[in-house]
């Protein structure tokens, strides 16, 4: 697994490759965490590139959600395949966060204090 944060159209987007699973899941939660430190309320989570997650992955976006809840913002996704986006959906996460079929939607569905 591997996770890369930059920004785009003045957002914090973290990227996420390969797998999240039980042997990925504290490195993945330590990345969202720095993510949400630099992000601040809102955080987009590209998964163009993963390929599966795990329960523990789940647990990781969990904590993050309840975070950027706690700050007044948004957890979003964007850019997911359609298994992970089953899972997503059985496991009721949909109804936690918002999922944009691309970065630029991500970007364009928030709404900053100001603007």
């Amino acid at each position: 697994m591997e996770v890369t944060t930059s920004q785009r159209d003045g957002l914090v987007v973290t990227a996420v490759r390969g797998r999240v699973d039980s042997m990925s899941a504290r490195d993945f939660e330590t990345a969202l965490a720095a993510a949400v430190n630099e992000a601040g309320n809102y955080l987009v989570l590209d998964c163009a590139e993963l390929q599966y997650i795990s329960s523990a992955g789940l647990r990781c976006l969990l904590l993050t959600i309840k975070k950027v809840d706690a700050l007044g913002g948004a957890f979003i996704m964007c850019q997911l395949s359609t298994p992970i986006r089953e899972v997503l959906e059985v496991s009721g996460f949909v109804r936690f966060m918002k999922i944009y079929d691309t970065v630029a939607q991500a970007a364009a569905s928030v709404q900053k204090p100001g603007e």
